[in-house]
């Protein structure tokens, strides 16, 4: 049976860590991506990442311990998502907390912490390639010490356009993605502790500019044997909307198809706008997107179509 899961950032802010989880286990979620974002870093006076080594395992370990005690599993945690920039103050600080994130992700049962490549958004869209290239490894090359010494993964995330740019992200065209993962794999001497993160809307927003594929054709280029998670999302192809699938313009048939393809056999995490049609109904919107994304599973493994 396909487990559902289900990003729970949004509850995390709202309702704290284990409400979150409490509400994940009952709007029906199997697993959850727990959110490292936001919430942990070691420069915020009193915050988890301030503390030792061992007080940090202990506090997410009991997380992980209560997650159990409802039945819910924590299948991958979100870490950083700015990448690095030409701030070296910045890259230490995420290089800091990445450290911090492996330990936390060991310590929730999670086997993959989600991290973001060096991105346009922030290196501007007439960056060199070289230095974009170069900053990515380095930024990877930095962390993945961490995940070997956790025993964990860290996941690169597929991306589409560069938000608030309006042209396509460096790593958002797929030759760069790859090439860039294919490098890290094999040249940072950790390529057994690096994976995949498919983020379907992000790969839908690539669409927009010529020669990027549908993210079916994103999952069948990556190919089963890097991809270990995934954060399912719909939107326009306009803006990243990450809305529940079917809401949006994503051929959902040919996403479930590509992953059988390639024999993806994970959690089915869906990373959503749990506000996106109001705050106050945030846990409604959730029980409803794991309803949809449950029919879906069914219908395609009945032979049926999703829509």
């Amino acid at each position: 049976m396909k487990k559902i899961s289900i990003s729970i950032g949004e509850y995390q802010r709202k309702y704290g860590e284990e409400g979150a989880l409490k509400i994940a286990k009952e709007i029906g979620a199997d697993a959850v991506d727990f959110s490292l974002l936001d919430f942990y870093d070691y420069r915020t006076p009193g915050n988890i990442y301030t503390k030792s080594d061992e007080e940090i395992f202990d506090h997410f370990a009991r997380l992980k311990k209560y997650a159990g005690s409802i039945g819910l599993e924590i299948g991958q945690t979100h870490g950083q998502i700015r990448g690095f920039t030409l701030d070296e103050e910045q890259n230490a600080a995420l290089v800091r907390n990445a450290e911090k994130e492996c330990i936390a992700t060991l310590a929730l049962g999670a086997p993959v912490c989600v991290m973001h490549t060096v991105t346009t958004i922030y290196m501007g869209p007439d960056a060199d390639p070289e230095l974009m290239r170069k900053m990515n490894f380095d930024q990877f090359c930095a962390v993945l010490p961490f995940a070997a010494k956790n025993g964990i993964k860290i996941a690169t995330e597929t991306f589409g356009d560069a938000t608030g740019r309006g042209c396509i992200d460096f790593f958002g065209d797929l030759t760069e993605f790859i090439n860039g993962y294919k490098k890290i794999k094999t040249e940072s001497g950790y390529g057994e502790y690096f994976t995949t993160c498919i983020d379907t809307g992000h790969s839908n927003k690539s669409t927009r500019f010529p020669g990027n594929p549908k993210p079916g054709d994103v999952i069948r280029a990556v190919g089963g044997e890097n991809i270990s998670v995934l954060h399912l999302n719909d939107n326009d192809t306009l803006t990243d909307q990450h809305k529940v699938p079917l809401s949006g313009v994503i051929d959902w048939d040919d996403v479930l198809n590509a992953l059988d393809e390639v024999g993806y056999n994970g959690n089915y995490n869906m990373e959503l706008n749990l506000r996106y049609f109001g705050e106050e109904i945030s846990k409604e919107y959730g029980a409803f997107s794991i309803a949809v994304l449950r029919n879906m599973l069914e219908r395609h493994y009945s032979g049926k179509h999703c829509k």
